[in-house]
């Protein structure tokens, strides 16, 4: 007997107290705040999150595990022949929903695609900006070489799913976003543009075996609110991304609810660049975290979900500093700080921010607003899309606005090194410059030892921690609702690993 597990978008099945008919369609449908950004192209966003199509439809040389550990996925085993050079070796037997191969060519393809001008419009490609050179052995054997040292190189290669080279170079990334083609378990039959109503099946011909349901529905439903509403009415199966405040009353009626600290720190950026504003003094950038009363946010906005943010960087983490403690809640010594910069009277700033899909976001940036006034820092928080926002962060053209929302992803790789790329100077529209802390964090690039690159890592942390280069608020939160026809268990980093079973025999 062989059990081969499989991770769908959640990883869906059906309890055995559904019921069906033996004849009947097995589905799982999901309420969704929207339409995937981009639709699918899988280079198009940094897909980590609970509930996403591409889980389910297309494939990645390794995924993470529960811990955060590299582990085989279409890659079945890899070597570190040299600080710079990767040999991987390629699943056999892999083919794509429309019948095209999977092996070593196909890798290179979408690789070197990332390279190109057209690539290089899609946030995938700043994950894949040191590999220099991709060699094909054989069918089944790549080569991969780097610039630079790149211990990561593994954990980056997570995100890049593979589509198939003759189909994606024909029809292009734009056409293949409208009907994408993948490795994984269920195929796409409709965006559903016009119904609200995204549907995929099950392909039956997957590699990782036939899902344990037929089909799953993504219904979008904008409103948090409406989501909830939905459930109740048994229009969905699954309510993701609900209000903090409906969780316990959806428990109090019997629905299964999920509320799940995930490992990205929200805040705001606070750039050192730009010598005439008041951001480039240390001094106003630690003010600004003096004056939160992030307790208070958190019991009233949060509903006690999760607790202020040391760091950056979040528990389970490689790399996190758990001797730090979050910035305590100081308003006198906030404006003594701001006072000793010069900035007695107060000074004004305009902040963007992303409110939708921030768990109860719009009520906890007025807190934060509301705070800063007190102390007499004026901050115009004005909302931001969130295509608008990724222009801004890759540009550097925040379009007048002196800071942008901005999480610290650690649940991309549960690893350091990816977040602490945001600081340097090097990023693509940095926002803060530290040649020093630029240096410590390519020394750790360089470092295989993982005793000695996490012993690093934490010394950048605690430097980022005196330098205040964001207001550090929380952690994200996942918040989901299920109705009783779903059996679930949850485990894992973030709800992508949610299980609900669809292991077969």
């Amino acid at each position: 007997m062989i059990r081969t597990a499989q991770r769908t978008l959640i990883a869906i099945g059906l309890c055995a107290s559904l019921a069906l008919p033996a004849a009947a369609e097995k589905k799982v449908s999901f309420g969704v705040q929207g339409w995937t950004p981009g639709l699918g192209n899988p280079y198009a966003g940094m897909i980590t999150g609970a509930i996403h199509p591409f889980i389910s439809m297309f494939d990645t040389l390794t995924e993470l595990d529960e811990n955060g550990l590299v582990q085989p996925h279409l890659a079945l085993s890899w070597t570190v022949d040299s600080p710079t050079t990767w040999t991987f070796k390629l699943r056999p037997g892999v083919v794509f929903a429309n019948g095209e191969p999977f092996d070593a060519t196909a890798v290179k393809a979408a690789l070197e695609w990332l390279k190109t001008t057209d690539g290089q419009r899609f946030i995938l490609a700043s994950e894949v900006r040191k590999i220099s050179k991709i060699t094909v052995v054989d069918d089944l054997t790549l080569v991969i070489e780097t610039s630079e040292p790149d211990v990561i190189l593994t954990k980056r290669l997570s995100l890049l799913r593979i589509v198939p080279p003759k189909y994606f170079a024909e029809v292009g990334a734009d056409a293949f976003a409208q009907a994408p083609v993948g490795t994984g378990p269920f195929v796409l039959r409709t965006w559903g543009r016009d119904t609200g109503r995204s549907i995929w099946d099950a392909n039956p011909n997957s590699w990782r075996g036939r899902p344990a349901i037929d089909r799953y529905d993504y219904v979008v439903l904008p409103e948090a609110a409406r989501r909830t509403q939905a459930l109740m009415l048994d229009e969905i199966d699954i309510a993701y991304s609900l209000d903090l405040g409906d969780a316990d009353y959806l428990k109090e009626q019997g629905y299964g609810v999920v509320v799940q600290e995930v490992p990205t720190v929200g805040g705001l950026t606070l750039s050192n660049i730009h010598p005439n504003s008041p951001l480039a003094d240390k001094r106003v950038r630690l003010a600004m975290n003096y004056a939160i009363n992030r307790e208070a946010i958190t019991k009233i906005i949060l509903h006690g979900a999760v607790k202020p943010s040391a760091q950056g960087i979040a528990p389970g983490v490689f790399g996190y500093d758990p001797t730090l403690e979050p910035y305590p809640y100081d308003p006198d010594k906030s404006r003594a700080l701001l006072a000793e910069a010069g900035y007695a009277k107060g000074i004004s700033l305009v902040a963007r921010v992303i409110v939708v899909g921030i768990t109860n976001g719009q009520a906890l940036y007025q807190m934060v607003a509301q705070d800063l006034r007190a102390v007499g820092i004026d901050v115009e928080m004005q909302p931001a899309l969130g295509p608008d926002w990724v222009r801004m962060w890759f540009s550097g053209d925040w379009r007048g606005a002196d800071m942008i929302s901005h999480t610290w992803g650690g649940n991309t790789y549960m690893d350091a090194a990816r977040p602490l790329e945001n600081v340097m100077c090097t990023k693509s529209g940095a926002y803060f410059c530290m040649p020093e802390i630029d240096a410590m964090i390519r020394e750790s690039n360089t470092m295989f030892d993982p005793a000695e690159r996490e012993a690093k890592l934490q010394q950048i942390i605690r430097r980022l921690h005196e330098e205040a280069p964001m207001v550090v608020l929380f952690p994200q939160t996942d918040v989901m609702a299920y109705s009783n026809k779903i059996s679930a268990s949850f485990k894992g980093r973030s709800l992508d690993w949610v299980a609900l079973d669809t292991t077969e025999e």
